[in-house]
């Protein structure tokens, strides 16, 4: 019985490949558009944390986020080189006071700015490493679903820098 394989000739083999080549092509400039253009419809304002002369504290870290695409977007991780861990955190507000919660992800609507507050939404950076003086500055990380990662210059003061 013979085989039922189709053989391709010369001039077809090579037009199959060079359909592969340029929808590898396409899919590698997807991919390499930062979430299709929603990077540069998001922007971090004035980050900061408070001094701290403790190593092994928990500090918050605060900042303005502006969002000026048409999509929703969210903060799913961040990393600064002078806490061991984060969590994204929302305040509630009970019979006891106001309680920090952990939660997923930190909201930012279309059109919208977000100033993160120690009464509102925040970053909790836990067990830092280092003692925190005014004045000092560090770069963390930011990772947005929407938007990809980001680079975030986060000055060391006691209260939310003006500008």
């Amino acid at each position: 019985m013979k085989s039922r394989e189709v053989w391709l000739t010369k001039a077809s083999r090579h037009r199959v490949g060079r359909t592969r080549l340029a929808l590898l092509g396409a899919c590698a400039a997807l991919l390499s558009t930062p979430s299709l253009g929603l990077a540069g419809a998001l922007t971090v304002e004035r980050a900061w944390v408070a001094p701290n002369d403790s190593v092994g504290a928990d500090v918050g870290l605060f900042m303005t986020i502006k969002n000026e695409g048409d999509a929703p977007d969210a903060l799913v991780r961040a990393a600064c080189p002078f806490a061991n861990f984060s969590e994204k955190r929302t305040v509630d507000v009970g019979e006891g006071g106001l309680s920090n919660r952990a939660i997923p992800n930190i909201p930012v609507a279309a059109h919208a700015t977000l100033t993160m507050t120690s009464k509102t939404f925040h970053v909790g950076l836990l067990q830092t490493r280092d003692k925190l003086t005014a004045g000092d500055n560090f770069t963390c990380n930011l990772s947005f679903r929407g938007a990809g990662p980001m680079e975030v210059k986060v000055t060391v003061s006691p209260s939310a820098p003006q500008g």
